[in-house]
């Protein structure tokens, strides 16, 4: 009837509402007609045009959230891109920290590792003054792209300011897509050092030789900075100071740097005092019996049948000192009587010795000693030409 066939099509159109809602809730549902969508894609719950206007604003969101990353990466890449300036600055902060491994990572010098002993943290360190890093400022290039650049740096050392030039050298890379800047030469500087009576010296705890054959001094590598240089190996009879060296960029562009150090050692009163007692041991010596056989003595001393020797007058100072390690004592007096020669002596005689010693010096200039810490000297008696063998009152 006509109220059974509304009926059924009611029921069908309810089915069908139902069947599409499902369809827009849970996705594709295969063997309902009309409910098939494309794969991947997601049913929108709300009308067209609000779906569509969504889809355009996500669209439009990922659109400048690609453009901030590509802005920040640029941004990122243009930070970590080497630039003559930067690498200048780099540089000198790690001399101005006192880190030497830094500065040697930027630029090495390429000498045996004899010649870097003073190229470390330690050294560095231990310097009075260090760099400060005023200004650095590259040159202009109007933009243009060039294979060498320089760099001017603003550095002050200890009070003193001085300007240092840089010069630095592109280099591009296979694995990337920015240049790099390398420095051609860092600031490595030679200082000649020479000792006097020094054979060693040190500079912030290491040690090492100074070449006595070498006059005009050896040179030694540092980097910029105020140093102190300690005498060292020059045991108790040699006295001296420490000495300061101002090493700037090697240049020699003022007074204030420091290009050629002397260590000054000087042989001490102490080893003076020695050397007296050796003059008078000698003199006691040739002036006893028993002891007077000695090659050192004169002849007239030697004698075996002598009945009368003394010393009257033993030397008390010196009388000339010499750098070299030779001195003179004063003279001394030896009375002596041989009736045993081939004249008899009827009188005793006075002699007068003038002693002269010579200390044993390393190459170095420093005194040798014994076994028991003694300087080695040696000593010689002779009879001044002004004096003569006289009789005695």
């Amino acid at each position: 009837s006509g109220d059974g066939v509304g009926y059924h099509h009611t029921i069908v159109s309810e089915y069908v509402r139902v069947v599409s809602m499902r369809t827009q809730m849970s996705g594709p549902q295969y063997g309902v007609p009309g409910a098939a969508s494309r794969r991947g894609t997601t049913a929108c719950r709300f009308p067209v045009a609000l779906c569509r206007r969504r889809e355009r604003m996500k669209r439009s969101i990922v659109a400048v959230v690609c453009f901030v990353l590509v802005i920040g990466f640029g941004f990122w890449m243009a930070g970590k891109e080497s630039t003559p300036e930067r690498e200048v600055r780099r540089y000198l902060s790690y001399l101005a920290k006192g880190d030497a491994e830094g500065a040697l990572s930027m630029v090495d010098p390429g000498v045996p590792n004899d010649q870097r002993i003073f190229l470390t943290n330690e050294v560095l360190a231990s310097a009075a003054s260090r760099l400060e890093v005023e200004a650095v400022e590259a040159e202009d290039t109007r933009g243009k792209r060039v294979e060498t650049s320089k760099v001017t740096a603003a550095l002050r050392l200890d009070g003193h300011r001085f300007t240092h030039v840089f010069t630095l050298d592109r280099k591009d890379r296979e694995d990337s897509i920015m240049s790099t800047w390398t420095i051609r030469e860092g600031l490595v500087v030679p200082l000649k050092i020479s000792g006097h009576h020094v054979p060693r010296f040190s500079v912030g705890g290491t040690v090492t030789d100074l070449d006595s054959s070498a006059p005009e001094g050896t040179e030694y590598l540092f980097f910029p900075g105020v140093y102190d240089l300690q005498p060292e190996g020059t045991g108790e009879y040699v006295d001296a100071q420490s000495a300061r060296a101002v090493v700037e960029d090697g240049t020699q562009g003022s007074s204030y740097e420091t290009t050629h150090v002397t260590l000054e050692g000087s042989l001490n009163s102490q080893l003076r005092g020695e050397v007296l007692r050796a003059a008078q041991d000698a003199v006691q010596a040739c002036g006893t019996l028993g002891r007077n056989a000695d090659q050192m003595c004169p002849s007239a001393l030697r004698s075996s049948s002598l009945s009368v020797l003394e010393v009257t007058t033993l030397p008390s100072t010196l009388v000339s000192v010499n750098d070299s390690g030779a001195y003179t004592g004063e003279d001394a007096v030896i009375t002596y009587q041989d009736p045993g020669s081939w004249l008899p002596d009827r009188h005793p005689h006075t002699l007068t010795l003038r002693p002269t010693m010579t200390v044993e010096l390393s190459d170095a200039g420093v005194p040798v000693t014994d076994i028991d810490g003694k300087p080695v000297i040696s000593v010689m008696l002779s009879i001044p030409s002004s004096s003569g063998d006289s009789p005695s009152s």
